[in-house]
């Protein structure tokens, strides 16, 4: 049996593929620094824990409605009424299995067959294998460094947008960092085209940059946001979205069918995050802030160019054209030889990544450093 055609121009997660590879050599007995996937390594806040606890001990381990529970659309609500004084009705939040789910049934229901989607290159792997699932079309938008990785709408204006009628905004963005500017927001609102703004990193950035939700800028974009990198709950699996009303019906049946519902101890623990949890996020984007300087400091002494700083997320694109033009070639190399696992930029798109590789600054700076320590010994040998 042959597979579908979809699935010929659908890519790994190359950053699977290397965690997966250090996972081998650490069966092997051989230690890894892994600075490859973007997952925190910080615990449960410890009320997002007790939540969960309780949730399994109350016997809510059963489906809840497709959208989510109640409390937690609602908490949902309450929180970009305070944050960023929107109002949105809970009704308009569908609670997800993860963001992925949340995109997955977003793309399902905007996109038909061979309609452009576009989205910034370099830009999140997993964009465009979501709209080729729906047999849409990948239209990528070539950012470079020189304009700090930016989606502006100058870039917009000069690039062959394939009459492309949805657009993705990542802000902060994987794997560069970057927070978006308002204006290209707005670029994109008022030729009418359909918003998909992408949040699930907000609240993890540096300096005094703005930060807004989609929402401030018009009631009818589309948010993507989620639990799992702000609270470190990747593993719980809970993400929501925000839809105009007249889609919520559209997502509610696509919900029904593909998930039933998102993970129910998780919901509560989801609760307790927004209740309870900005504490905890406040102290890991301190620590953050330490691992983000201790890495792009040590980078630049061995060597890698970075004449751009990361303003949020957790990562660093580091320019590796001193040592090689395969990012490739060299993050598999640096995995097997030096025992550091990072990404290759070609797993975000094809403008220059071949040049570029992920750091992601998710471990202790005691990791960090060791790996630094690798890095020099190996580039040395090199």
């Amino acid at each position: 049996m042959s597979t579908a055609d979809r699935m010929t121009d659908f890519t790994s997660f190359i950053v699977m593929d290397v965690m997966e590879a250090a996972f081998e050599l650490e069966r092997k007995g051989i230690d890894v620094v892994h600075l490859e996937v973007g997952e925190p390594n910080f615990p449960l806040p410890p009320p997002v824990d007790a939540a969960i606890r309780k949730a399994l001990a109350d016997g809510e381990t059963h489906y809840t409605h497709s959208m989510g529970i109640r409390p937690l659309r609602e908490a949902i609500a309450r929180r970009y009424h305070d944050k960023y004084g929107v109002e949105v009705s809970p009704e308009r939040i569908c609670v997800t299995t993860g963001s992925s789910a949340a995109f997955l049934m977003l793309f399902g229901a905007l996109i038909n067959p061979g309609d452009g989607v576009a989205m910034s290159d370099p830009g999140y792997a997993c964009y465009p294998n979501f709209i080729r699932f729906v047999n849409g079309r990948p239209v990528f938008v070539p950012i470079c460094e020189e304009d700090g990785f930016q989606l502006t709408p100058r870039v917009l204006e000069n690039s062959d947008l394939e009459g492309a009628d949805t657009f993705i905004i990542s802000s902060p963005a994987n794997p560069t960092g970057t927070l978006t500017g308002r204006a290209t927001y707005q670029w994109i609102l008022d030729r009418g085209h359909t918003l998909v703004s992408d949040e699930l990193y907000h609240d993890l950035r540096y300096g005094d940059a703005e930060q807004f939700t989609a929402l401030a800028v018009s009631n009818d974009a589309y948010v993507v946001d989620g639990f799992s990198k702000r609270y470190a709950m990747t593993g719980c699996r809970l993400g929501w979205m925000v839809v105009p009303q007249e889609m919520v019906r559209p997502i509610n049946r696509l919900a029904q069918n593909l998930y039933i519902s998102a993970p129910t101890p998780s919901q509560y623990g989801g609760l307790a995050a927004l209740a309870e949890g900005d504490e905890y996020v406040a102290r890991m984007r301190d620590e953050y802030q330490r691992r983000h300087d201790v890495l792009i400091d040590g980078l630049k002494k061995l060597g890698f160019k970075i004449s751009f700083k990361p303003q949020g997320a957790f990562y660093v694109f580091a320019d590796i054209s001193n040592f090689s033009d395969d990012s490739y070639e060299f993050c598999l190399a640096m995995l097997n030889q030096a025992h550091v696992a990072t990404t290759p930029g070609v797993d975000f798109g094809a403008h220059r990544t071949k040049r570029y590789v992920r750091f992601a600054y998710t471990r202790e700076v005691e990791r960090i450093e060791e790996a630094l320590a690798r890095l020099e010994k190996w580039l040395g040998r090199r």
